[in-house]
């Protein structure tokens, strides 16, 4: 299910104040941001006003912000709406980082026309300029001035406002479609805007349109939505919901660094992510090991290398057992505070039938807030990469997608797969990708992984012979908020007859 619809009469709006540099653009006034009564709608109303943002209440990194925006029927001219980045609020009442000399963040506006303004626009440097259709990204430096954000462009202003706004490239995906596209009146458009630390991904109508990478969005920023000279705007039904992180869960459902699902179904050892610049030289290797159960397999053990350190962790059939089965540079339940540097924490759940074990290995001393999690439920493992960003996993490769692209690419980096049985095959663990695991384990290569039979068919099969019906499995399931991991779940359950099986997520 969705999350709840966020109240706007909590959120703040924050507007450009007038300059000495206006020029005609001086009968632009402020704008009043109008919340809906139930909350779940604003507007800005037939109003042309001065570059302005309204924004939430909560920090944006590692978050997405999902919901609906168009300019109303009756809404006229052919100017900028859209959304602001590492905005914050500071210490400038009402007009926030418009204000501020030292402000740094990103503008992603959408024009609907191309329109061009004479030098009376631009007292800065008295140069005509252009507003163009469609979507722009842009950097904003300091204390720009309203030609600025019309423009894209650095104009040449006097002391306090040597501030920039700065055009970026839009996109690095090949399916951007709003580039050099106007937006349509009366339609309605719906967003996602994917927001971390060093990374900023809208996304509209289902259409990865501006991925801006290796940027520096500062943590306690909010989201906010934007608007200039466009009057009318709206936006509607907004939800603001946890990343949800990179990954393999026990049965293997994969979330690529991108947050798309697939499932791998065999028998072999995987390389889940690779990368020999990780952290200054020291290097990653995730490789996994699943079992076949009939038509489904699950992730029976994990184990990573990091510098020198290796470290493997496995799953345990056995009730009431709380030991977390791990090994430490091949030693069994060896000490571990740390882990090639990093601390290590273990938690384990004792006293119940199903215990849950998991180690976290702390990466904040290289990579603030980001950690690699290998947890267990019964005999399944998982392993996840929180608050992954560009900086810590932009070299990464394997099952888990190209983190450059968000591709699932294959070895030679370009080869795209769709097909995640012959993608597997792919990123089985050859002799050039080291020996980590303990002990060999069928199948090896040169051997192949070993596919299930007719997976689609068995399945069909299973569900007619199932004690748990699908209904049971759905009602089990409902609670999860993220609707891919709650069809993840449904077929988990489906496959092992084991209602338990939602404790995993």
């Amino acid at each position: 299910m969705p999350g709840a619809i966020v109240d706007l009469n909590s959120w703040t709006p924050y507007t450009l104040a007038d300059t000495p540099y206006e020029g005609s653009f001086s009968g632009h006034g402020v704008p009043n941001w109008l919340v809906s009564g139930s909350g779940s709608t604003v507007e800005l109303g037939a109003q042309n006003s001065a570059p302005s943002v309204f924004c939430s209440d909560v920090p944006a990194p590692g978050f997405h912000m999902e919901g609906k925006m168009k300019v109303q029927a009756d809404g006229g001219d052919n100017d900028y709406f859209g959304f602001a980045v590492g905005f914050e609020g500071g210490n400038f009442p009402n007009e926030g980082d418009f204000a501020n000399p030292a402000a740094a963040w990103y503008l992603l506006d959408w024009k609907k026309a191309n329109q061009g303004l004479n030098n009376g626009y631009n007292p800065c440097d008295g140069k005509s300029m252009t507003g163009y259709e469609g979507l722009l990204a842009s950097k904003v430096t300091g204390k720009a001035v309203e030609s600025e954000y019309w423009a894209h462009e650095d104009h040449t202003c006097p002391a306090p406002f040597e501030g920039s706004v700065e055009k970026l490239p839009l996109a690095t995906a090949a399916k951007a479609e709003k580039s050099g596209v106007g937006w349509v009146k009366d339609q309605v458009y719906k967003f996602c805007l994917a927001v971390k630390t060093d990374y900023i991904e809208l996304t509209i109508d289902g259409v990865e349109e501006i991925v801006i990478k290796d940027v520096v969005v500062k943590p306690n920023s909010p989201f906010c939505l934007y608007s200039f000279s466009q009057d009318d705007p709206e936006w509607s039904d907004i939800t603001i919901e946890p990343l949800p992180p990179s990954g393999s869960c026990g049965d293997p459902h994969f979330k690529t660094w991108k947050n798309e699902h697939f499932e791998y179904h065999g028998q072999c050892d995987l390389v889940l992510a690779k990368d020999a610049k990780f952290a200054d030289g020291l290097g990653l290797d995730v490789h996994i090991r699943t079992g076949l159960v009939r038509y489904w397999s699950y992730i029976k053990s994990a184990v990573i290398r990091i510098g020198n350190d290796i470290l493997e962790i496995e799953g345990s059939t056995a009730e009431f057992d709380s030991e977390t089965h791990y090994w430490l540079n091949y030693e069994y339940q060896a000490e571990l505070t740390e882990f090639a540097g990093f601390p290590v924490k273990k938690f384990s759940q004792q006293g119940t039938a199903v215990t849950k074990n998991r180690i976290e290995i702390d990466l904040s001393s290289k990579y603030p807030g980001q950690k690699i999690v290998l947890s267990t439920y019964k005999e399944f493992v998982k392993v996840e990469f929180k608050n992954s960003s560009f900086e810590s996993y932009g070299n990464t490769v394997g099952m888990l997608g190209d983190y450059k692209t968000g591709k699932t690419v294959g070895r030679d980096g370009t080869t795209e797969f769709h097909d995640f049985t012959d993608y597997g095959h792919e990123w089985q663990v050859l002799p050039a990708d080291g020996k980590l695991f303990r002990e060999a384990a069928h199948p090896q290569f040169p051997e192949l992984c070993i596919d299930p039979e007719d997976p689609r068919g068995q399945r069909k099969r299973r569900l007619a012979e199932s004690t748990v019906s699908m209904e049971d499995a759905e009602a089990a399931c409902a609670s999860l908020k993220d609707e891919l991991d709650r069809k993840d779940c449904v077929y988990d359950i489906i496959a092992t007859q084991d209602m338990d099986m939602v404790g995993a997520y």
